[in-house]
């Protein structure tokens, strides 16, 4: 009967490994050997267990399992063989028999609290959320300073949607292991998303950000996160040298490269937008979520590609970059159209465009000498360079932005924005350049103002790229004060 004859064969493995576990387990319990191997016996169950380890180190779980069953075999009553032989299946993704080794690694130490918390992260792992808080709970009581199963407790609270909760577990685990890098990420995490929910400040969840970044200054990711947070406080500055340090970590964090481009293009600078966007397009999808990094969307990269070409005035360039939009959309109908718009551009500026008084290959070349050379911290070169630029053409966008950054950097606040003023003039309807002269204008104490290049960005652009309620309160604030001084002036003092 070839059906029956698989079923057997697909549960052979299962069966084996039981009447094992029968043969071995029990005999041994009913002999009185189970927690009392021999001398000889030992020293062969350690061998083979440091030699088991080493497999597990090397990820070569099929081996470390054998040597794992060899040693239980002569030493059955080591909870420590169970419990990495538990791991190693788990790896191997042999859940059922992983399942049956964390528990005859608890049959023979019910208080083995490692072994336990492992056991409530395995069962997280595969779903089965009730019963690891069940064991995480019962961890927690056998030991009440052990960190570990409060962090993964929080994690599972904040799966299931009571991030209160989860706050609380990780603070506890944060209490108790104050260098726990995972804790105080999740941490610093949950309270920005509370502080996102209008609950907590903004300030306490960057606090537990930094802490973690001091922890494991390395770690991508948590920069990757620090950025995130700075730009929905409005603090480009800082979310800008984040993501920076966050692609010094891991050039190939295609997120870090997406956010940095996006900072920019904010703040109107078309040509490292174009740069990151590029390189967040070329990193393989397949390392990113390998290295579980947050994913790019790559029609919003696309997207920013086909602007940032529109507006350098490459219509070309941007023709081919909108019909890539259009591809990855549903509904093409708009984009399309406007591609239609820009072919019509492209032939009305070909039959009446005057020939120009420069080499726009040169002026692109000395561009891009600048941008290169002020990425590498030669300022004044890059100063020149760009100044080279508006000799050649005096209504270069870029050139007029680049000095306008270099300015900023330098600290010379009231000559960029002399250079802003200029870009503006040449790119109207970029809202990127109303977005950076409000920024601008904070750092000059001139909130009014700022308030003002805001509300023109917004009304190009229909929204704010990030958190508003900076904004917001920064147009509210100028509101009451031009109430309070229409006041003063009515009552006259």
């Amino acid at each position: 009967m070839p059906g029956l004859t698989r079923k057997i064969n697909g549960t052979a493995p299962l069966f084996l490994l039981t009447l094992w576990l029968s043969f071995v387990f029990l005999p041994c319990l009913a002999q009185d050997v189970w927690r009392n191997p021999l001398p000889g016996d030992r020293a062969q169950s350690s061998v083979l267990f440091q030699k088991a380890k080493k497999a597990y180190k090397n990820e070569d779980y099929t081996n470390c399992i054998n040597l794992l069953q060899k040693a239980i075999h002569v030493d059955p009553g080591n909870r420590e063989l169970f419990h990495l032989c538990a791991l190693a299946m788990s790896q191997s993704g042999d859940n059922y028999n992983a399942n049956l080794m964390f528990r005859s690694a608890l049959t023979c130490d019910y208080n083995y609290t490692q072994c336990r918390n492992n056991y409530g992260v395995f069962l997280q792992k595969i779903g089965r959320l009730d019963e690891a808080k069940q064991q995480f709970r019962e961890t927690i009581k056998i030991d009440p300073k052990y960190a570990e199963p409060y962090y993964h407790m929080g994690e599972i609270l904040q799966r299931q949607g009571d991030l209160q909760g989860a706050i609380e577990q990780y603070q506890d685990a944060v209490r108790l292991k104050p260098n726990y890098f995972e804790a105080v990420r999740d941490l610093g995490l949950a309270i920005y998303e509370q502080a996102s929910a209008g609950v907590n400040e903004i300030s306490e969840s960057l606090e537990k950000l930094r802490l973690a970044a001091k922890l494991v200054p390395e770690n991508p990711m948590i920069h990757y996160y620090l950025g995130t947070i700075y730009c929905a406080d409005c603090k480009l500055d800082d979310a800008e040298t984040a993501y920076r340090t966050s692609l010094s970590c891991d050039p190939k964090l295609a997120a870090s490269h997406y956010e940095l481009g996006r900072l920019r293009y904010y703040r109107g600078d078309l040509d490292r937008c174009l740069l990151e966007m590029q390189a967040a397009l070329k990193i393989n999808p397949v390392y990113t979520e390998t290295n579980k990094y947050p994913a790019v969307e790559i029609v919003k990269a696309q997207e920013f590609i086909a602007k940032c070409n529109e507006y350098k005035d490459r219509l070309a360039d941007s023709i081919d970059a909108w019909k890539q939009v259009a591809a990855m959309q549903k509904d093409q109908t708009a984009t399309l159209r406007h591609v239609n718009e820009l072919i019509k551009q492209v032939r009305s500026e070909t039959k009446r465009k005057p020939h120009s008084n420069y080499d726009p290959a040169e002026v692109n070349a000395l561009l891009n000498k600048g941008i290169n050379e002020a990425e590498s911290g030669e300022i004044e070169q890059a100063k020149s360079t760009f100044a080279h630029v508006l000799q050649l053409n005096p209504d270069s966008f870029e050139a007029n932005q680049n000095l306008g950054l270099l300015a900023e950097a330098s600290g010379d606040l009231q000559g960029a924005m002399e250079q802003y003023k200029k870009g503006m003039a040449l790119l109207p309807n970029f809202p990127g350049v109303y977005y950076n002269m409000a920024y601008l204008l904070e750092k000059l104490s001139l909130p009014a103002d700022a308030g003002l290049m805001y509300q023109r960005f917004h009304e190009i652009e229909g929204k704010y790229p990030y958190d508003p309620k900076h904004i917001v309160a920064l147009q509210q604030e100028d509101a009451r004060r031009r109430s309070r001084e229409q006041e003063i002036r009515q009552r006259g003092y």
